[in-house]
């Protein structure tokens, strides 16, 4: 039942999330910059996210590491804010009029995607380095 709770509460305010971004910048309506900033953010949020939960980085804080968190954030939030069959309707839409521009539209939200998840969990991980490196320098010190 927590599984569900998690879920649900976080597909609420992805979806909340997702309508508003994507409302406010699909607006010059010939191109969807909204569906990809949310496709975007969402591959970049999710990698840095569930790089910090799952790989248990020393120094996260007890809350990320929540299973009902890490549930709700991830396929709840995330799951309900990206957008592939979004993606998918405006490609094929897209496509009848523009079509050199549908095609950089999927290619970009692919290649960006991938390369923002990337970019998430390189930052996770850089941080997490920066995180432990001070904690070993301040537990150096009390040592002393």
């Amino acid at each position: 039942m927590r599984n569900l709770l998690s879920v649900g509460v976080g597909g609420f305010l992805g979806t909340l999330a997702r309508y508003y971004i994507a409302g406010y910048l699909n607006e010059p309506y010939w191109f969807p910059l909204g569906t990809l900033a949310v496709n975007l953010a969402g591959s970049f949020l999710l990698a840095f996210f569930l790089t910090v939960a799952l790989d248990c980085i020393t120094g996260a804080p007890p809350f990320v590491t929540n299973p009902y968190l890490v549930l709700g954030i991830s396929t709840g939030f995330m799951g309900s804010m990206t957008t592939f069959s979004a993606l998918s309707v405006e490609f094929v839409t897209m496509v009848q009029k523009l079509p050199l521009i549908a095609l950089l539209y999927v290619g970009s939200s692919l290649v960006l995607g991938f390369l923002s998840a990337m970019a998430g969990r390189a930052l996770a991980k850089h941080l997490a380095a920066g995180l432990k490196q001070t904690t070993n320098t301040a537990g150096g010190m009390e040592n002393d």
